[in-house]
């Protein structure tokens, strides 16, 4: 017979489940630190870092605001994307919604291409306006949504982590309903990612990490297809 009670087994069976979500928590983490180790990788390989006074400019995604004496001034970030950093020169994302404003300097849609860095291949392109972004594959490329980890990251925890973040702000009566964040995904018969749609992202460094994650994902799926 078994030395061990019903009360023994009980707990052992709630320590294991919390072993499981603390593991799967860690692993979450663990995930994120290696994107931040990556785009950091990124910036070191490219041998050199512009000094302050030049970055003004630079294409980034720094929006503009307005101050008191109607001049204006950037607002910086501590990362820099990785797709940025591969190809700067095409960034031009000044006017984007931040905080739930809008300034003038866009009017019309702006397309950004992803690219990896490794060898400078065209993953995907990204059209962006004040409200929305669209991803797209490039042509050539194609991505499974079932190949790992588009699933598991950058849709279970990226881009659900926003938009749960928004319905918590609705509720709260902090934004409106037609703010909230939401995203679509589009494919074809087989599973291949067709687009990518985003609305509601609303903020620069939403902007920024969905660039930052999905180039990163997209490098990760052509690997595991062995490109």
């Amino acid at each position: 017979m078994s030395n061990y009670s019903e009360d023994d087994v009980r707990s052992a069976a709630e320590i294991r489940e919390w072993l499981i979500r603390q593991i799967s928590d860690k692993q979450d983490e663990v995930e994120r630190l290696r994107i931040i180790l990556s785009l950091i990788d990124s910036l070191l390989k490219q041998g050199s870092f512009k000094a302050a006074s030049s970055l003004g400019s630079s294409s980034t995604l720094l929006p503009r605001v307005k101050t008191s004496n109607n001049t204006s001034t950037k607002i910086s970030t501590p990362l820099r994307q990785e797709s940025a950093t591969a190809d700067a020169s095409n960034d031009n994302t000044e006017g984007f919604a931040i905080d739930g404003q809008q300034t003038d300097a866009i009017k019309s849609r702006e397309t950004k291409p992803l690219k990896r860095l490794k060898d400078n291949m065209l993953l995907a392109n990204a059209e962006i306006s004040p409200r929305s972004v669209e991803i797209s594959p490039a042509e050539g490329i194609d991505l499974n949504i079932n190949t790992p980890p588009f699933k598991s990251f950058f849709l279970n925890r990226i881009l659900e982590g926003m938009k749960t973040k928004d319905t918590e702000k609705v509720s709260n009566s902090q934004i409106e309903e037609s703010e909230s964040f939401n995203y679509q995904i589009e494919e074809d018969s087989s599973g291949l990612i067709k687009r990518i749609v985003i609305n509601n992202y609303r903020e620069n460094e939403r902007l920024t990490e969905i660039f930052n994650t999905s180039t990163w994902v997209f490098t990760r799926m052509m690997e595991k297809i062995g490109r």
